[in-house]
């Protein structure tokens, strides 16, 4: 397979990581093992250039590296933040690539130019520039791969699927597949009602980069073994889960995703109850980015203390009234507080499952915690998934 992505370096506060990666470098990876040959072209900042070369032979993948003298990074408080994207320099030299099966991605230095049998494209914005016809690009078979918000931004005035349908006459595609947030997928052929894929289940939730592994793993199964597209897509979906759970790469074959279990099958997630202290400006800064990103994953939140604020306590009979109604706490540890500690009892007591974030929480408390049959997650946006689907059980 021939990819064609850029190559970034990406830095995350937590859970910490430091890398070269981008979309390019880590689909690569990905394909690695299943498209033994792969061909990565891409740009790169000229102080790692070397590097790049080295980590994709490391893997048997042939880099063909565009130098630049910028150095491009994207900087992460948490894999779910939201940062400012780095600008490249402009009039760089255009990537123009052509093979039977190829991978695009848009890229910030700007798009190539791809000529394939078959192409899978990634425009990575809702840039018009992005687009895959935008640079001359031409495919006998088209696969477009975004993100579902990116149809309804579109035009918010049409059905997702008028604006799928949209996107493969004008850009000649025969299947379009909108990536969920969560994990899955819809996809879209011809004008039938889109199919979906489920998102799968992993430990632990590294997002930085599922949208690469996906298209990596769709544009192999499709592109290159000519699987049914939505086969297809389900097969990416497994190997984000399997990406998700650590950042393992390369993938695997499709027998070791076989035991993989699909998240329930809900239209909307459950209803959380968020706890935690928030005596300083760290603890209440925690507590809002928690409550909002529950909210950003489909879950219902109530939180005592956006509920009540000053007046929580004197409202723990009413804070406990709405715990009843919940169907998952999540527990900010840190700093031991004990009106979390007295709601991750009640809620044991009453069968309500209970997701602990431990980031630094004494091994005495974490006893206590597994003891009453808490899931521990160590880092935020795990718990925060984990929470997510504990509640949709």
């Amino acid at each position: 397979m021939i990819i064609v992505g850029g190559s970034y370096r990406e830095v995350c506060a937590y859970p910490e990581w430091d890398r070269i990666y981008g979309s390019g470098g880590r689909a690569a990876v990905a394909v690695s093992g299943l498209s033994p040959g792969s061909v990565l072209h891409t740009y790169a900042y000229s102080g790692w250039a070397a590097d790049v070369r080295a980590t994709m032979a490391s893997f048997g993948v042939r880099a063909e590296v565009v130098e630049i003298e910028k150095e491009l990074v994207f900087e992460y408080y948490h894999p779910l933040s939201k940062e400012p994207v780095p600008k490249a320099s402009a009039g760089l030299p255009r990537i123009t690539v052509s093979g039977e099966v190829v991978l695009s991605f848009g890229m910030l230095e700007g798009p190539a130019t791809v000529v394939a049998g078959r192409a899978v494209h990634d425009p990575q914005s809702d840039s018009p520039e992005a687009a895959f016809s935008a640079s001359g690009s031409r495919a006998g078979e088209l696969a477009y791969v975004v993100r579902d918000y990116m149809l309804a931004a579109a035009d918010p005035s049409q059905e997702a699927m008028d604006v799928a349908t949209r996107i493969m006459a004008d850009e000649g595609a025969s299947v379009v597949v909108a990536r969920h947030a969560i994990g899955g997928a819809s996809v879209y052929v011809g004008d039938t009602k889109p199919r979906l894929v489920p998102a799968y289940i992993s430990d632990t939730w590294f997002k930085i980069g599922s949208g690469d592994v996906f298209c990596a793993a769709f544009a192999h199964y499709w592109g290159e073994r000519r699987f049914d597209p939505v086969e297809a897509a389900d097969l990416a979906s497994r190997s984000v889960a399997h990406f998700n759970d650590g950042h393992r790469l390369p993938l695997p074959a499709p027998h070791a995703l076989s035991a993989l279990v699909p998240q329930p099958d809900t239209a909307h997630g459950g209803r959380v109850f968020l706890s935690g202290p928030a005596a300083t400006l760290p603890q209440r800064w925690l507590l809002d980015q928690a409550r909002w990103w529950l909210l950003d994953l489909g879950s219902e939140v109530f939180s005592p203390f956006h509920e009540y604020g000053e007046r929580l306590a004197a409202s723990a009979g009413p804070a406990l009234a709405g715990l009843r109604a919940c169907t998952a706490v999540l527990a900010l540890a840190d700093g031991g507080d004990p009106g979390t500690s007295a709601v991750i009892g009640h809620a044991r007591a009453v069968g309500v499952p209970v997701v602990v974030l431990a980031e630094a929480v004494a091994a005495t408390d974490l006893a206590v915690h597994a003891g009453m049959s808490c899931e521990i997650a160590r880092d935020f946006t795990t718990a925060l998934y984990r929470a997510h689907l504990a509640g949709m059980r």
